[in-house]
């Protein structure tokens, strides 16, 4: 949730901001729509890769140099159980639903006349995102729940619910599969949307 809302806004705001100031018009003089916002997401990716990996290095180099001075308590790696199944489809899952968001976010950004505006609909879309969590007693408790089965299966609202049942071990195989097969195609769509819009309405200043 907050890798989603903290690089979807940033590929919003990046979006909006260039439509303003005009700098995407010059852009798409040498390259096409497609090939901008594929290099936006990859770009986006590989921001969040590099934050990620600078919070956790010094982290661990505090860890191990300093951990006798400093009185840290000890960590036994070897009693935390990974299942590879459980963290591949976590990953997977993860993978399509910053897709699906993102996409949503650049034909938002495409569309907005101005990044104050396209501020209030990343609200409404993060409200998709955000509202499972009132749920979550459910997930835990009742996953196979009508409204469970609904709000792990609707794209908007899958990513939540797929990874915390995923996370307790409540997600069946056949539950996973369906999950990622329609945050596949809605990812898809939404990115094949955010282009077709982006293209159209990116020079489009005042409508």
């Amino acid at each position: 949730y907050i890798l989603i809302v903290m690089f979807g806004n940033q590929m919003l705001t990046s979006t909006t901001e260039e439509k303003e100031n005009r700098v995407t018009e010059m852009i798409l003089t040498t390259i096409n729509a497609k090939t901008l916002i594929i290099g936006k997401i990859l770009s986006l990716i590989t921001l969040a890769f590099v934050q990620i990996v600078s919070i956790i290095t010094p982290i661990l180099i505090v860890y191990v140099l300093f951990h006798d001075r400093l009185a840290l308590p000890n960590f036994d790696l070897n009693n935390i159980p990974i299942d590879p199944v459980r963290v591949s489809i976590a990953a997977v899952i993860f993978a399509f639903s910053f897709l699906l968001f993102t996409g949503l976010l650049v034909a938002i950004g495409a569309i907005a006349p101005t990044a104050k505006e396209a501020g209030s609909f990343f609200g409404i879309i993060m409200i998709f995102l955000f509202g499972p969590l009132y749920a979550v007693t459910l997930f835990v408790s009742m996953p196979n729940s009508p409204i469970v089965k609904f709000l792990s299966f609707f794209p908007l609202t899958a990513p939540i619910p797929l990874m915390l049942r995923n996370a307790v071990g409540n997600l069946t195989i056949p539950d996973a599969i369906i999950g990622i097969i329609i945050l596949s195609i809605s990812s898809v769509l939404a990115l094949a949307i955010a282009v077709r819009l982006f293209r159209h309405g990116v020079l489009q200043y005042s409508s």
